[in-house]
């Protein structure tokens, strides 16, 4: 807000030491300072969609967890249907899954509650 009426305070002063009438001085201060506004209240809403857009995030930060437990599923699939031995009971991919979909559990319920945390006091 000072950049603001820094520049509010310098327009005047340079209004003030032009040679018109008063009345067209005013007009002119008048109308930069309804420009000036006007420009500040669409930064403010450019502002205001860049910082949404990036609280949602781009499609593959929404997207790798259901991703991830895609390729686990294939996997699965390809094991159960062909000789592929990532699926054998010794294996440490079943380990990598039960990681995988308890961090998956417990990280969308993580940001389903803090979302629900943060709106509660926006209200308030």
């Amino acid at each position: 807000m000072k950049p603001i009426s820094g520049i509010v305070n310098s327009i005047s002063e340079l209004i003030g030491q032009l040679t018109l009438p008063a009345r067209e001085k005013k007009e002119l201060e008048t109308g930069l300072l309804k420009l000036i506004q006007e420009l500040e209240r669409e930064l403010a809403q450019a502002r205001a969609v860049t910082v949404q857009e990036e609280v949602r995030g781009n499609w593959l930060q929404r997207s790798w967890r259901p991703l991830v437990m895609l390729t686990f599923v294939s996997v699965i699939l390809i094991g159960t249907f062909t000789s592929l031995p990532i699926p054998d009971e010794t294996s440490r991919f079943w380990d990598l899954l039960e990681i995988g979909l308890g961090g998956y559990v417990v990280g969308r319920s993580g940001e389903k509650m803090a979302e629900a945390i943060f709106k509660i006091k926006g209200k308030n």
